[in-house]
């Protein structure tokens, strides 16, 4: 009797390890999660759980729009965290005070498209910092010479519209180059890899 309840035992033992290893805890990727205590739990644990790890996809090589970072923890929302584990529509942070609008206050109240944020300390410039109190357009850079011209130089104080710039080596051709010393049309650039597209990337 003693030894076949041990046998029972043993046998109970190795399929669970057995089963463990098959089915790896959803918990062991997905931050937070925890397994239900009992048997009678497991099932309403398990659709739960998985439900969480549609909404924390790994970031690893996705942006946000296709799934990297995670997602707002309120019930069927798949927007980005802002804070405390929710979007800024539902209490991750504040909305901008314009009415209407349902951007995220980024500050005084208000959504960098209606004043609120830091601006670009370039002169005249009213675009969003980017870092270091410039924007994206002038980081390190100087305008184009060209009076009432407001675009970055490129070489020789230049725009690329005023011949600022590296032109494409192909014959007669004064495009701007895309890529390899050529224009787009003259097979600089890279095409767009979804088949049977023929739209620049």
């Amino acid at each position: 009797m003693v030894t076949a309840g041990v046998t029972v035992v043993a046998h109970a033992a190795s399929l669970t390890a057995a089963r463990g290893r098959s089915c790896p805890r959803v918990s062991a990727t997905v931050p937070g999660v925890t397994h239900a205590a009992n048997s009678e739990a497991a099932g309403s644990g398990r659709s739960q759980m998985l439900s969480v790890a549609v909404k924390e996809v790994a970031s690893k090589g996705l942006c946000c729009g296709h799934g990297g970072g995670a997602r707002c923890k309120f019930d069927a929302c798949v927007r980005q965290v802002a804070s405390t584990g929710l979007c800024y529509l539902h209490g991750g942070s504040k909305r901008c005070k314009v009415k209407g609008c349902e951007m995220r206050a980024k500050s005084n109240g208000l959504c960098c498209g209606h004043g609120g944020g830091t601006r670009c300390k370039f002169d005249g410039c009213k675009r969003q910092v980017a870092s270091k109190g410039i924007c994206y357009l002038h980081v390190g850079s100087k305008r184009c010479k060209v009076k009432g011209c407001e675009k970055r130089a490129k070489s020789n104080a230049l725009c690329r519209g005023h011949g600022g710039g590296t032109r494409c080596k192909f014959d007669g051709c004064k495009r701007q180059v895309a890529s390899k010393g050529l224009y787009c049309g003259h097979g600089g650039g890279a095409r767009c890899k979804v088949r049977g597209c023929g739209k620049w990337a």
